[in-house]
């Protein structure tokens, strides 16, 4: 059965991180992983850990061919280069290479959401895809946080 929808978690990537680091770690990834588990196939650090993040997410589209990828940070990054992909991304990385040549369905069905620490990456995300939200008040926003906006959006492609 080919899954519908597939999350990539946020991955650690702290070097030499604190035990309260550690541990907000995981209690973000467990509550994500817990509360979002209706909406796809989800790949934590577990999975994640270790990888080269382009080439595995970009293999495991081709192999699985999901309707939806939903992916925060780093893996947001990547999924963002994906063309012809529905997608819904959290705090991706922007560069302005990412910008150009990108075709209208991706346009349409690219989705991004930012906290207040990545603004300028939604400055500039906004600047090309249609679909995007900055939320100020929030400084690390997460899938749990806005899961209602992402759960509308993959059952009927609009928020």
């Amino acid at each position: 059965m080919k899954p519908k929808t597939l999350i990539f978690m946020k991955p650690f990537t702290i070097k030499n991180p604190t035990l309260d680091e550690q541990n907000a770690f995981m209690m973000r990834e467990t509550v994500n992983e817990v509360e979002c588990a209706d909406l796809g196939t989800i790949y934590n650090n577990d999975q994640l850990y270790g990888k080269n993040l382009s080439e595995f997410i970009k293999q495991e589209v081709k192999r699985l061919r999901p309707k939806w990828i939903i992916a925060e940070g780093e893996c947001a990054t990547v999924a963002l280069t994906l063309k012809n992909q529905k997608k819904v991304l959290l705090n991706p990385k922007v560069a302005f290479d990412n910008l150009n040549d990108v075709p209208e369905h991706t346009r349409q069905n690219t989705f991004g959401f930012f906290d207040d620490r990545h603004e300028q990456d939604y400055e500039r995300f906004q600047s090309v895809y249609p679909h995007a939200a900055w939320f100020p008040q929030d400084d690390d926003l997460t899938l749990f946080t806005i899961k209602e906006a992402v759960q509308s959006i993959i059952e009927t492609g609009e928020w």
